[in-house]
């Protein structure tokens, strides 16, 4: 029987030639195409082909090493000395608890300071005249990144009277 959990994972064969298999496109796949769908927030399972066993782990620690190969550093080397020190069972605990959950936080926090921003930016961005009546001088940036001049740099100019 199948789970909810499980539909929104994306199950990716192992084969003994190492090759990996998208059950979902029926087509093979590198490791750079499976960081790919970590990043667009797919969830994969990957299962050995001919012991059926879950190898979840094994993969990601081969893409984090596939990252690290391509330069794009991932964890500190001090951070894996001491990893591999502690054999505590603590430790283990503190991982699958405390260390992803941090890290979720982080994720949620950035996400919602990132959504945030980008309003305050679209609501900078379409209305210039509240930046024009809140910081001295923003006139002169809104003429020199539009061309248009400000209504309100008409109104002090002198009328020139007709004779």
């Amino acid at each position: 029987m199948q789970t909810e959990d499980d539909s929104k994972q994306l199950v990716i064969k192992r084969y003994g030639n190492r090759r990996l298999y998208n059950t979902k496109t029926k087509s093979y796949v590198t490791y750079e195409d499976l960081i790919e769908l970590i990043r667009e927030g797919k969830d994969i399972k990957v299962i050995d082909s001919t012991t059926s066993e879950d190898v979840t782990k094994t993969i990601l620690i081969q893409l984090i090493l596939e990252e690290e190969r391509k330069k794009k550093s991932i964890l500190p080397t001090e951070f894996l000395l001491q990893l591999l020190r502690s054999r505590e069972e603590a430790v283990q605990d503190f991982f699958k608890n405390h260390l992803s959950a941090s890290f979720e936080a982080y994720l949620k926090t950035k996400q919602e300071f990132d959504k945030r921003f980008r309003a305050m930016l679209e609501m900078a961005a379409s209305v210039p005249q509240l930046w024009e009546k809140i910081i001295p001088g923003a006139e002169v940036f809104r003429e020199f990144l539009t061309g248009e001049k400000s209504p309100e740099s008409n109104v002090n100019k002198p009328k020139k009277s007709r004779k």
